[in-house]
């Protein structure tokens, strides 16, 4: 049966507004994607170039340059890479790095020096600065960490469907086919996925964490890939030096703190800690979570979970100034001897045995720590034992006053660093969700 000029007219009608819908969902589709795709373009042209890095640099540095990228393309393969999120994880990747270039040594990302390691972080800001200018980033900068977590279960859940199975069992086959993935994305199931913003967003994060691990990855290369890596002599002379350059430093606060915090610090660097327990950096984990508790909770009082109402915008522009101040040392105090030790030297600080704290020892502490404070009596008990005791002995804790002494620096002036960071983090957090600048997650 011909059709008659009328259904022609509809037809065409039909096709008409079918074409007009089609141009209207392309559109959308490039409007979200266009800065994701762009941040992406710009990751893989500077994993490209790290791979012609490669080819022409030595044997550990190729390693660790092909660890880093397959890590990365680990991340860029993965549909929902929740499961990289995760500190042991992160350790483990430097760690692996650091095996590269250290391969007998048991403990690889500690053969650096404290110099190496403020070296290398002052170096990697104009990297990280471009993390914080990625085309795509500011639709981010609103989002806390609740919304995060609840994307990707909503992104596992959508895994588990039949369809996102069938994809991914075919993922591989499917992008050899569509060259579309050269040109815009992926691949054309990914002209779907930006119809949903919730997906856009899961993109988005994607790319983050594949630029931030690509700058971590880049910044542990550059920095264990140096030379005259050598850890400084603990001879007698270095001794007494080092012991009075720190006694000249200030152990008190750089900020005033509320009981709670003040506690926490205390926990972590007083005299009691100093004397007869081993710093260590897991301690200072915990007390800096704990001091992260404490703030997030006076600025989100009524919050359940008051941790994950950090802002992604917030907490990556104040990690950029934590590193900052990192990477300059200007809130540590460094002598010669330590900014050359390496961190597993600065590590080996032991408790001082009941040995060596005999009845007199005791007596001469407590008579230091009373008249000059805890920065000095090292150096007063050094000399003491020295005089009076086994040079041995006098040696064996002067080493061990002189590291505990310097971690005890170390840690306290960089937990008072990170919990002015996280003060600035939260309240601005706050600020975004009084002036409803946040959108909850089931709006995303």
């Amino acid at each position: 049966m011909l059709l008659t000029p009328g259904w022609w007219f509809i037809l065409k009608l039909i096709w008409g507004g079918l074409g007009l819908g089609a141009v209207g969902v392309i559109l959308i589709v490039l409007g979200r994607a266009r800065g994701g795709v762009r941040w992406y373009r710009a990751i893989q042209k500077e994993m490209a170039a790290l791979s012609l890095e490669a080819e022409r640099s030595g044997e550990a540095r190729q390693k660790a340059i092909g660890l880093v990228i397959g890590t990365c393309r680990e991340i860029s393969d993965s549909f929902s890479p929740e499961h990289v999120i995760d500190a042991e994880r992160l350790f483990a990747f430097i760690r692996a790095i650091a095996a590269c270039f250290f391969p007998h040594s048991e403990r690889p990302e500690l053969q650096v020096s404290l110099g190496q390691l403020i070296k290398g972080l002052d170096a990697s800001l104009s990297r990280f600065d471009q993390i914080l200018h990625r085309p795509g980033l500011k639709q981010l900068q609103s989002l806390n960490v609740k919304t995060v977590q609840t994307l990707y279960r909503w992104s596992n859940g959508l895994v588990q469907g039949p369809w996102a199975k069938w994809y991914l069992a075919h993922q591989k086959r499917l992008r050899r086919v569509f060259w579309l993935r050269l040109v815009i994305l992926p691949d054309p199931v990914s002209w779907v996925l930006f119809l949903s913003r919730k997906l856009v967003i899961l993109i988005l994060l994607k790319n983050l964490l594949l630029d931030i691990t690509l700058y971590i990855g880049k910044l542990a290369i550059d920095t264990f890939d140096q030379p005259n890596n050598r850890p400084a002599a603990e001879d007698p002379e270095n001794i007494e030096e080092t012991l009075e350059a720190l006694s000249h430093a200030d152990p008190t606060p750089t900020r005033g703190y509320d009981p709670e915090i003040a506690a926490i610090r205390h926990h972590l660097v007083g005299l009691t800690t100093v004397m007869f327990s081993d710093p260590t950096f897991q301690r200072w984990r915990t007390a800096v979570r704990e001091a992260a508790e404490v703030i997030a909770r006076r600025h989100f009082p009524n919050a359940d979970h008051p941790l994950e109402e950090a802002a992604i915008g917030p907490l990556l522009n104040r990690t950029r100034s934590l590193l900052s101040t990192l990477g300059k040392g200007d809130s540590i105090f460094f002598v010669r001897y330590l900014y050359q030790t390496r961190i597993e030297t600065l590590l080996q600080a032991k408790e001082i045995s009941t040995r060596v704290l005999t009845p007199k020892v005791r007596g001469i502490l407590k008579t230091a720590v009373a008249a000059r404070g805890w920065i000095k009596w090292p150096l007063k008990l050094y000399r003491r034992l020295k005089r009076f005791s086994l040079p041995g002995i006098a040696a064996d804790v002067g080493w061990v006053l002189g590291k505990k002494t310097a971690l005890m620096l170390i840690y306290g002036r960089t937990f008072d660093q990170a919990c002015t960071e996280m003060d600035v983090v939260y309240r601005q957090s706050a600020a975004m969700d009084k002036s409803g600048s946040r959108r909850p997650a089931d709006s995303v």
